[in-house]
């Protein structure tokens, strides 16, 4: 089946005779720390004869749009290390788009799994976004069993990660929220480092002077004898 355009990922599954072809990226792309952002997904289904018959006439089977997927099927936002599983929620007047918001606050890269069921088969697939963004790449038409019922028989196209919010600033470039928080640490383990070096260099001085006034008291008192 082709794809109209390559700006997200664009993933086509067989379950059951039923191919599910998943459009997935990030809402409002080229995204940026500490910008309001999500899943942007939509999911259209047709049959698999359908489905080759478009590949061998070369004429795109739209499909039709998968509806209720909110109520099966989550998303797990991934990051250095880090989860965050949320809903999905349909997106208004679009039907078969999906949404999940969320608010990126380092520069890493980002991956989306989605996971439940789909037509009462149990299904789990994770997408990654590219640094490089929509790197220009051929069709993978490889089939890959990716669990029992699910087979992932096409993959294109990518989506972004978050870049840095200092390179969409202006008129002056911005920090993140994170930077910022980082720097003001620093700072203040800079200046209590600061203080404490005072604090032992003054007690140093006040031995030395303590130490200096006993030696002129000492002196004071051999010339009186």
């Amino acid at each position: 089946m082709p794809f109209a355009a390559l700006a997200h990922g664009h993933t086509s599954f067989l379950i059951h005779d039923k191919v599910y072809s998943f459009t997935i990226g990030s809402l409002n792309e080229p995204i940026a720390v500490d910008d309001k952002t999500g899943l942007d997904l939509r999911v259209i289904g047709m049959s698999h004869h359908a489905h080759e018959e478009s590949e061998m006439s070369g004429v795109e089977h739209e499909g039709e749009p998968v509806t209720g997927l909110e109520k099966t099927l989550k998303i797990e936002f991934m990051a250095g290390g880090k989860t965050k599983t949320m809903d999905i929620s349909p997106a208004y007047g679009a039907p078969g788009s999906y949404r999940a918001y969320f608010i990126p606050t380092v520069q890493t890269t980002y991956g989306y799994r989605i996971f439940g069921m789909i037509d009462n088969v149990p299904f789990d697939y994770t997408w990654q976004c590219n640094p490089a963004g929509h790197p220009q790449a051929p069709e993978d038409k490889t089939e890959v069993d990716v669990s029992p019922g699910v087979t992932r028989i096409e993959a294109a196209g990518a989506f972004g990660c978050p870049v840095p919010r200092a390179d969409l600033g202006f008129p002056e470039p911005s920090a993140s929220v994170y930077e910022i928080r980082q720097n003001a640490a620093s700072a203040v383990a800079g200046a209590t480092q600061s203080a404490a070096d005072a604090r032992k260099y003054g007690m140093a001085g006040v031995g030395i002077g303590v130490v200096a006034l006993l030696m002129g008291v000492g002196a004071m008192r051999r010339k009186s004898i």
